[in-house]
């Protein structure tokens, strides 16, 4: 198999102790190091060398918020995270090394709870400390100023800091200051995680996928076209405009009776045109240039038997979710879609959970609609709703979306919170789903 090229982003001194400890996996892995000068720079750094790398490991928490955020890759994304035994090693060497007392400290990244745990473990007296424990991204700046005004309103005499640009200005300013190092043992518990992340990607890339593509209404296509030949001009259009999408995924197409149309591929090619299933390239080739209605289903499965089990359940949803539309199903019998969507989603069409069969019942729905409810919620961030919202995602009436919601109402899984007009007639009413006990309840 061929080697696995890991990237390794952060400061350099962080990102040559990675690159040390990556030796003793030299045979599996080769290693692209980046260096920055402060966390704001990975996005540019993902941006101008992801397709070079199969994973990314970050040699924090900050620069791997920063490439979540920036939403520029779907190879994996870790970080070598700052446990208690980082926290050991620097209090050794304040007390033992540097000989300095701790009373006064402060520190970032870490939570009040590791701190204090870390002080009991050792069974040193606790300091009067102050920490920062940010939530999202940071800048060493930041950082710097934070430690810097503790430091400066004698609430503090010592400042330990994850960032390195923090440590040096802090030792610039005549700080005592020290820095926070990942662990060796971090480090090869991290690339392990990103070799075995990454093999499991080459190994579902490997799948059988299998789309099925069909004209929708096929007799009233060719009753409509002007004649016989020219319905069959469409289909050969539309074969041709296929075969450029099965040239992009690597595959090989059938074209059969009736409209209907069968592309043979592997996950790897296919998630890698669709941008990991959010879009079919040709959608807009079809809609616009031919102007008839063709939805698509794509199944992925170990054997081609289970990749054409799902291709067909993935073409029944697209069908459900209206004309011309597309759909995903996984081999785990995971839903994705519609592709080219605003109201794309990602849900479970099967469910052997008892509390979640009981729920549909209690509702009268069915599980597949529950799965997709929590889908929808957890998209729009447990934001109010009303129901012309609900009846977009779930492709029903916005009457039967009025039920629903008051289905779930009546069963305290959401609360009326107001209501917003809209010109003439009704105001409509706003919903606050109660998102937390729909989750809590399905697992």
């Amino acid at each position: 198999m061929a080697k696995i090229n890991i990237a390794v982003v952060g400061p350099s001194d962080s990102v040559a102790l990675i690159c040390d400890v990556a030796q003793e996996k030299a045979d599996k892995i080769n290693i692209l190091p980046f260096i920055y000068q402060d966390a704001p720079e990975v996005p540019d750094i993902i941006a101008q060398n992801d397709d070079r790398v199969d994973a990314w490991l970050f040699s924090g928490k900050v620069p791997h918020m920063y490439a979540l955020k920036s939403n520029k890759t779907s190879k994996p994304l870790l970080y070598i995270p700052h446990t208690g035994s980082s926290l050991y090693r620097v209090l050794i060497q304040i007390l033992y090394i540097e000989r300095l007392e701790i009373d006064r400290i402060s520190f970032d990244t870490f939570s009040a709870k590791e701190i204090e745990e870390t002080f009991t473990d050792i069974s040193l007296d606790m300091p009067e400390y102050y920490t920062n424990e940010y939530s999202g991204t940071i800048s060493g700046e930041e950082l710097t100023k934070y430690h810097y005004d503790l430091w400066q309103d004698s609430k503090t005499s010592i400042a330990v800091t994850c960032f390195h640009s923090s440590f040096r200005k802090l030792k610039q300013l005549g700080i005592p200051a020290f820095r926070i190092w990942p662990t060796r043992s971090n480090i090869r518990s991290m690339l392990s995680t990103a070799i075995n992340k990454v093999e499991a990607a080459r190994f579902k890339g490997g799948q059988i996928a299998i789309h099925h593509i069909v004209i929708g209404g096929y007799d009233d296509f060719v009753r409509e076209a002007a004649s016989g030949y020219d319905a069959k001009r469409k289909e050969l259009q539309l074969y041709d405009i296929l075969i450029k999408y099965t040239e992009a995924v690597k595959g090989s197409i059938l074209m059969h009776d009736n409209g209907r149309y069968t592309i043979y591929s592997t996950r790897g090619s296919v998630e890698e045109v669709t941008k990991s299933f959010t879009t079919i390239p040709v959608h807009e080739d079809i809609t616009q240039k031919l102007a008839i209605n063709v939805s698509g289903g794509i199944g992925f499965g170990q054997t081609a038997h289970a990749a054409d089990q799902n291709a067909h359940a993935a073409l029944g949803l697209a069908r459900q979710a209206g004309d011309g539309k597309w759909m995903v199903v996984l081999d785990n019998k995971v839903a994705l879609g519609p592709l080219n969507s605003a109201v794309h989603i990602k849900y479970e069409i099967r469910c052997e959970n008892k509390d979640v069969r009981k729920l549909a019942e209690q509702l009268n729905v069915s599980i597949t609609t529950i799965n997709k409810l929590i889908a929808v919620f957890t998209k729009l961030e447990n934001k109010v709703v009303n129901a012309d919202d609900i009846a977009l995602y779930l492709n029903i009436t916005t009457r039967s979306a009025r039920r629903l919601l008051g289905n779930l109402v009546d069963n305290d899984f959401a609360e009326l919170v107001g209501e917003e007009g809209v010109g003439k007639g009704r105001p409509r009413k706003l919903y606050q789903v109660l998102l937390n006990k729909l989750v809590a309840l399905v697992k």
